[in-house]
């Protein structure tokens, strides 16, 4: 028996610091969540029966369009995923089996957190990619896609705001995120960065620089927001003038842009409410448009998230199916 004392006395002073930093992180993220209910509900308190009557003229046949809208840009976000994966790994996997899987980590990532959700990912595709690749294939795609995502917020809030002129700012993002795919000399060099840090990154920091990505990678980060704006489109037809419902819709990616910063809850929930309302002056609506807004997006998104991963998933045992 005594062979095994010190064995069992290093797993338990192991599991100390784990469980600390996850007891910090569980009080840090549930500080947010809260802090952020209690400010909106401070916000909108003064705004309940302008609340209601926002509430009484949702129709709720246009949500259900939105939803059906936003699930191509899910999909593109998964098919730009598995491309990063087939350059940044050493082999190749399915799309067809692997789609299901990305859509699949993308909704856990509402439930313990954004980390599962990777977690989820590496498991489930351990028989054909390296873990490794999976967490940079997450990190590059969040770093790109943020990049192109604030250069269209910052320019789109510019032209709406003031001129249209301000729109041209696009251009120049748009060609910077096809010269990284073009060049991927970045890719290498911050995959080396990473491999410092964490060493199970070093075979793949090694493994020499990586081909480029097609100029098919960029055309799949500009069309998501294509389906993005078309949902808010279905989503606020009829209720706001068009000017106001592109201003909307590009403020809603500002907050969910600044609610990154709270990457400890999932999904940043509340957070990003929180945000969105708390700058009425950006869109020159009130406060309870804006509330009735972000609710109908979140609801909105989310249900095209879990309608994206079910369709994926049965298009995979449909043709399963179909081979046996």
């Amino acid at each position: 028996m005594s062979p095994n004392i010190p064995d069992l006395n290093r797993a338990t002073r192991a599991s100390g610091p784990s469980r600390n930093r996850q007891a910090v992180r569980s009080i840090l993220t549930w500080s947010l969540i809260i802090g952020a209910g209690i400010f909106l509900t401070h916000i909108l308190a003064p705004e309940i029966q302008v609340l209601r009557r926002s509430m009484a003229v949702i129709a709720w046949p246009q949500v259900v369009l939105a939803a059906i809208a936003a699930i191509p840009m899910y999909l593109i976000k998964g098919c730009y995923h598995l491309s990063l994966l087939d350059r940044i790994g050493t082999s190749r996997g399915s799309w067809r089996k692997d789609l299901p899987i990305y859509l699949q980590a993308q909704i856990v990532r509402y439930l313990p957190g954004k980390i599962w959700g990777i977690v989820y990912q590496s498991q489930r595709m351990s028989g054909n990619h390296q873990s490794s690749a999976v967490v940079v294939a997450n990190l590059w795609q969040m770093a790109t896609t943020n990049f192109l995502a604030a250069g269209l917020v910052i320019s789109l809030l510019l032209a709406l705001r003031y001129s249209y002129a301000w729109a041209l700012l696009l251009i120049p993002v748009v060609i910077a995120v096809e010269w990284l795919h073009r060049h991927p000399a970045m890719e290498t060099w911050a995959l080396k960065q990473l491999a410092r840090f964490l060493p199970r990154l070093a075979p793949l920091a090694g493994d020499g620089p990586l081909p480029p990505m097609p100029w098919k990678g960029t055309a799949m980060l500009c069309s998501e927001w294509i389906f993005y704006f078309l949902a808010f489109a279905c989503m606020l037809h009829d209720l706001v003038d068009w000017h106001s419902l592109f201003l909307i819709a590009t403020w809603y990616g500002g907050a969910s842009l600044l609610a990154l910063a709270a990457f400890v809850v999932p999904a940043g929930i509340a957070v990003r409410e929180a945000i969105f309302i708390a700058a009425p002056q950006v869109t020159q609506a009130d406060a309870a448009t804006l509330a009735i807004t972000a609710a109908l997006a979140r609801l909105v998104f989310l249900g095209s998230e879990i309608s994206a991963a079910l369709f994926a998933s049965v298009l995979n045992l449909g043709r399963r199916h179909e081979r046996q």
